[in-house]
């Protein structure tokens, strides 16, 4: 970790508010497919269901939450959402019926939804541009380690100490986080809010529109978000049918997915180090090499699927440490870019529309991977989509130039830049 940010305690405290909560969510995770898949026998459409319920309502709700963001405290959003998420967990104990199981996970996907715009605001406040890559990249590495680390510690705990006690441990890493973040300041505005223009209030509703409207204005950050939205569509369409492709082999498949998996965490884990030390100068450029990279990938996946089992079992986790690597090759640039070249003040409204997007994006995904699986096979399913990505990939490269001209802020409102070098 960067010396320069470890002497910032206010970032200190917001990474480790961040780590005990990305633990919780991973030991929630386990432990609710564990109550619902196991103890409830729910069928995989209602296991389905589960996943839809904690992604919807961050669509819906990601750029509303982001206006809130914008013209709230961030810190108390942040905490409240911590406090209220720890006592929706403790109710999913106590839930007899799986709708209100689901129920609670939308309610709980608000407040997350809440959360996360008000958490990059917060690290706009609180981070340097100069620092900002290393932070980002930072903030990875813990999110990526937690892939890694959570869903071993929840296997622990589940087996140990049972399905309800994981749920109470998932509260008290909320309560632990909100405690976290009593150590990082108020928010604190010296510019004039965007919701004030020509001395009058802009309407709440002009507000929540925005952040599409700066990104919109912003050619850089519009094409980083198709990309980036892209990335994460071709991911999904290759978790929610990885399995589906693995059963094609006649032996050890479930022992190919975990090795795949781990593979997948280290090259995440290995980007978001790589990033932390070396300084992005162009952004779409390392954009499209992530999606070249990732749709050959998925491309070989699928061509590859049918040699013998010992190749497979060599060459897939490889394939799934190119997949990790490339998918921080694209989180971790987007990132940065949209936080230095969004002013302080609108970081709420623009993440919180990103979050849409890419929540619907990750929605697709899943659904298109089935009904392309259905009737095309899942072995095209994974060429189609790695080939779309590459193309996507190979046509930003080549108009790169367009997008890479200078580091734009908007001034007063959105549409309106200022160019410096980068």
């Amino acid at each position: 970790m960067n010396r320069e940010l470890l002497k910032n305690r206010k970032y200190v405290y917001l990474l480790s508010a961040q780590t005990v909560s990305n633990l919780g969510d991973w030991l929630n995770i386990v432990a609710l497919m564990a109550l619902i898949g196991l103890k409830w026998h729910a069928s995989p459409l209602a296991v389905s269901a589960a996943v839809l319920c904690l992604a919807v309502p961050s669509i819906v709700f990601g750029s509303f939450a982001g206006t809130i963001a914008d013209r709230f405290d961030r810190k108390f959003l942040m905490i409240m959402a911590d406090v209220l998420r720890a006592v929706v967990v403790i109710g999913v104990v106590f839930s007899t019926q799986l709708w209100q199981v689901y129920l609670l996970l939308c309610i709980k996907s608000v407040f997350s939804a809440l959360f996360e715009p008000a958490k990059e605001g917060k690290l706009k406040e609180i981070v340097k541009d100069d620092l900002m890559q290393p932070a980002v990249a930072t903030s990875e590495l813990v999110n990526n380690g937690a892939k890694i680390v959570g869903p071993i510690l929840s296997g622990i705990f589940v087996a140990a100490v049972g399905i309800q006690w994981s749920f109470y441990l998932d509260s008290l890493s909320f309560l632990l986080s909100a405690f976290l973040l009593i150590g990082v300041p108020r928010t604190t505005r010296t510019t004039p809010d965007m919701a004030e223009h020509d001395g009058n209030k802009l309407g709440f509703f002009k507000q929540f529109t925005e952040g599409f409207v700066f990104l919109k204005a912003m050619p850089s950050l519009l094409m980083g978000l198709v990309v980036f939205s892209l990335v994460i569509l071709t991911l999904q369409i290759s978790d929610s049918q990885i399995i589906i492709l693995l059963r094609e082999i006649p032996e050890n498949p479930i022992d190919i997915l975990g090795y795949s998996m781990a593979a997948s965490g280290a090259g995440m884990v290995i980007a978001a180090i790589l990033f932390n030390k070396k300084e992005i100068r162009h952004f779409m450029k390392v954009l499209s090499w992530s999606g070249i990279f990732l749709g050959v990938a998925f491309i070989l996946m699928g061509l590859l699927i049918h040699l013998p089992v010992l190749w497979v079992t060599i060459l897939f986790p490889v394939l799934a440490f190119v997949m990790g690597f490339s998918f921080d090759m694209a989180l971790i640039p987007f990132n940065v870019m949209v936080q230095k070249r969004t002013p302080e003040k609108m970081t709420g409204r623009v993440f919180g529309t990103i979050s849409s997007v890419v929540t619907l994006a990750s929605v697709i995904g899943m659904l298109a991977g089935g009904f392309i699986s259905e009737f095309l096979g899942v072995i095209w399913t994974f060429v189609l989509g790695g080939s779309v990505l590459a193309v996507v990939g190979v046509i930003v490269y080549i108009i790169r130039s367009r997008f890479e001209g200078g580091k734009q802020y908007a001034e007063g409102q959105p549409g309106a830049h200022r160019k410096a070098e980068i």
